[in-house]
């Protein structure tokens, strides 16, 4: 475990409802190759705050990570649906691109 996720580990011991820390925490997973932490950690993002529109995002990559190629698209096409809804249509099409590089699943 690094140092810096060991830090916001225990800043999250703190203050445990922190949106922002729980997404850093699943970037420092993600970026050290933990995908499966790291989904965890991005929905934990969006149970405190459903409108985290990141989490979405990094959560469906860490879940492609995985291989988990169905729950990957769902949380692709919820967080398309919330960009929508935001108005952000740059973040709608890059996840549009995400869910068209997922393998067809048969």
């Amino acid at each position: 475990m690094t140092d810096r996720i060991q830090a916001i580990q225990a800043m999250l011991a703190k203050n445990p409802k922190d949106v922002f820390l729980h997404y850093s925490l699943g970037m420092e997973q993600a970026a050290g190759g933990d995908h499966a932490g790291a989904v965890e950690s991005f929905r934990r993002c969006i149970q405190l705050d459903d409108g985290y529109l990141p989490a979405y995002v990094e959560a469906g990559k860490n879940l492609r990570a995985c291989k988990d190629y169905a729950a990957a698209r769902e949380v692709f096409a919820a967080g398309m649906e919330l960009a929508a809804v935001q108005g952000e249509k740059h973040m709608r099409d890059f996840i549009q691109q995400q869910l068209d590089g997922l393998p067809t699943l048969t």
